[in-house]
């Protein structure tokens, strides 16, 4: 599974199929699930499970990216 520090949050990037990990609370993270059209949801990781942020709503992982760094910013401040 890939994933990436951008801005200070962690985002993984599941292939169909895999699971998602059970990450440290250090950071911020957050995962970008693609769906079986052509967009993908975002989804974060609080108190120990992770959470659907929102639903397909992003038609490229690029604004599901940066809608994951401005989240972090917010639930950090």
């Amino acid at each position: 599974m890939d994933n990436m520090i951008i801005g200070g949050v962690r985002i993984y990037f599941p292939r169909p199929g895999e699971k998602l990990p059970f990450p440290s609370g250090d950071m911020r993270t957050f995962a970008i699930k693609s769906t079986t059209s052509d967009r993908c949801c975002l989804l974060g990781y609080w108190d120990g499970k992770w959470v659907v942020l929102s639903l397909p709503e992003y038609e490229s992982s690029g604004k599901a990216i940066m809608a994951a760094v401005r989240q972090g910013k917010r639930s950090w401040q």
